[in-house]
């Protein structure tokens, strides 16, 4: 018995002084621990941006501009400064934003009928009542100091449309205030694809759309008829409530409208100012239109191509073709006037 009790002495003081040479690190990252489970755990390294650590669907810059992300629709769910709330719901739309009248297209001779809501006509934002992307759960693959990557399947006949689609949105901050948005998507047959993000802004800060500034860089608008499905004209902005070429204050709850944006490329497009936090945004995009719309409360500044694209020949064309790769990228710059 003595002789166990001795060896059970020797084995405890051995555990003893290798742990005293070795102690835990309390600053070891969480992601070097092993864990059975299948999902990662986020990193706990330092974060260049915001100097702290990550924040699982969060991104930040020194300045304290935050942006929160969700998996539903792969949106943004805030956009916060100083205190306050500048931006929200920021949600992927797709696989076709906007409108597509009458819920229907041809595609290589053959009609595809799209889901729509009981009560409406056309399609809006990829789905029944505008339920497209925007309310499907994508899948977090990646997050780092700056950038957080979503992805999602849509199958084939997914809200009516053909092909196959997979998707990437990464979103990446810069320190400087720069969200950029990319887009990468490709298909297994020939279908049609316009995705956008639906962010909502008040750079005041208050729920208000009010005294806010607009600088658009865009000569022409599509024509609407009154369901909102563009008639396939282009008009001029010269003379009427549509001309945004020159700085002025946007009057609330006016606009649901689809402009034709000056240039080809990626390029500034346009510029929103609220008055009285003196927050701004700058717009750039190599999309070919830009949707603006408000309410009372919000402004929405979304890169697209244009509505019901598909069904005018004039218009760029919506298709992805299969083996081809979609790719689109749309950044808002956000700095302070004062």
């Amino acid at each position: 018995m003595e002789k166990y009790l001795k060896g059970f002495l020797l084995i405890s003081l051995t555990t003893f002084l290798v742990a005293c040479a070795n102690p835990v690190n309390s600053s070891t990252p969480i992601s070097s621990i092993q864990t059975t489970s299948s999902i990662k755990p986020i990193s706990s390294s330092k974060d260049s941006n915001s100097g702290g650590g990550i924040v699982a669907e969060q991104l930040s810059t020194s300045s304290g501009l935050t942006f929160k992300f969700d998996a539903k629709g792969a949106r943004i769910t805030s956009v916060e400064w100083d205190g306050k709330r500048i931006g929200k719901d920021g949600f992927i739309a797709g696989r076709v934003a906007n409108r597509i009248a009458n819920a229907k297209f041809d595609l290589n001779g053959q009609t595809w009928n799209l889901e729509k809501g009981a009560r409406e006509k056309h399609q809006l934002h990829g789905g029944p009542n505008m339920n497209g992307w925007s309310n499907d759960n994508w899948t977090l693959i990646d997050q780092t100091s700056n950038q957080i990557i979503y992805s999602l399947h849509s199958p084939h006949l997914d809200k009516g449309y053909p092909g196959a689609v997979d998707i990437t949105v990464t979103y990446t901050l810069s320190d400087a205030g720069e969200l950029l948005i990319e887009y990468d998507a490709v298909t297994d047959q020939d279908t049609i694809i316009n995705p956008i993000n639906h962010l909502y802004m008040s750079l005041n800060g208050n729920n208000s759309a009010a005294n806010h500034t607009l600088w658009l860089d865009a000569d022409s608008y599509t024509e609407k008829d009154s369901e909102l499905i563009p008639t396939g004209t282009i008009l001029s902005v010269e003379g009427n409530k549509f001309d945004f070429r020159t700085e002025k204050t946007i009057p609330q709850n006016s606009y649901d409208d689809n402009y034709v944006l000056n240039g080809e490329g990626y390029r500034r497009v346009a510029t929103m100012t609220g008055t009285l936090s003196g927050i701004k945004v700058d717009v750039y995009t190599d999309r070919p239109g830009l949707q603006l719309y408000n309410t009372n409360t919000d402004i929405c500044l979304e890169t697209q191509n244009f509505p019901d694209a598909i069904h005018h020949e004039n218009f760029p064309s919506p298709i992805l073709r299969k083996d081809e790769t979609f790719y689109s990228k749309t950044a808002y710059v956000f700095t302070k006037t004062n």
